[in-house]
């Protein structure tokens, strides 16, 4: 309990810092006109994780003419792994047309994830998202790659007539999504989806989320969300499994 106690310290404290270096930037300041600032923790439980583990993430997103890019890191503290930095994103977006006076987004994607000391993940993914009033569509694919790092080749003394990556080359990615404003602050979400800002299943099983956004002003956004990775559908069962929990403040630098 002591354990993890201490990593959601860490994350706090992460996360009052990133607020406090960003608050002096909030106010009128051309260098950083459009950009948003994400910060969100996560504590959950999953098959992997011998008990709670937590999350902090900080992200930043930055308006470019026609196109959107944002960037971000996590950190992950839990008793299996040894490795703090645990992902890298990196995603550039633009709208390319419209149907019926509502935005179809093109996004391409870029994830890293050194999740552990022998083994690498890379992503790279494009997908559209089509958003109306009240339902977000969004179908697209990633390929996928994992690959041991050169120290555990030597660790491990593979040979080189050994191939040390696997390549899964097409995975498809999914995410529906339901809007209702509860009042002119609060607005909740249900989202179905296999993929979500650091995570992409390779199964088509889903995971559900529940969101919900407060808007404190036209600045400042405070959310929190509820995700279930469910084990599997029709007696088939699938190893990403668990639940977390999220909350986060998105903002925006004027």
């Amino acid at each position: 309990m002591k354990a993890h106690f201490k990593q959601i310290t860490s994350c706090l404290k992460i996360s009052i810092i990133s607020v406090i270096l960003c608050f002096p930037l909030s106010y009128q300041n051309p260098a950083f006109s459009q950009i948003i600032v994400d910060n969100y923790i996560d504590i959950g439980r999953n098959n992997i994780s011998d008990g709670v583990y937590s999350d902090f993430s900080t992200m930043i997103l930055k308006h470019f003419g026609v196109f959107n890019a944002s960037t971000g890191a996590l950190l992950s503290f839990s008793n299996t792994n040894k490795n703090v930095f645990t992902a890298y994103s990196l995603s550039v977006s633009r709208d390319v047309m419209k149907i019926r006076n509502h935005p179809v987004n093109v996004n391409v994607i870029y994830l890293w994830k050194p999740f552990s000391e022998d083994l690498r993940e890379y992503n790279v993914g494009i997908f559209a998202e089509y958003r109306t009033k009240h339902f977000c569509q969004t179908l697209g694919f990633n390929s996928q790659l994992y690959r041991f790092t050169r120290a555990a080749k030597v660790k491990y003394n593979f040979p080189d007539s050994i191939n040390t990556s696997v390549w899964f080359p097409i995975n498809f990615m999914y995410k529906f999504s339901f809007y209702q404003p509860l009042n002119k602050k609060l607005n909740v979400e249900v989202r179905v989806t296999n993929f979500d800002t650091y995570t992409i299943l390779q199964d088509i099983y889903p995971m559900i989320l529940t969101k919900f956004t407060y808007k404190f002003n036209s600045k400042v956004q405070f959310y929190s969300q509820l995700c279930y990775m469910q084990t599997g559908l029709l007696s088939i069962r699938v190893n990403s499994f668990g639940y977390y929990l999220r909350g986060g403040v998105l903002w925006q630098i004027k």
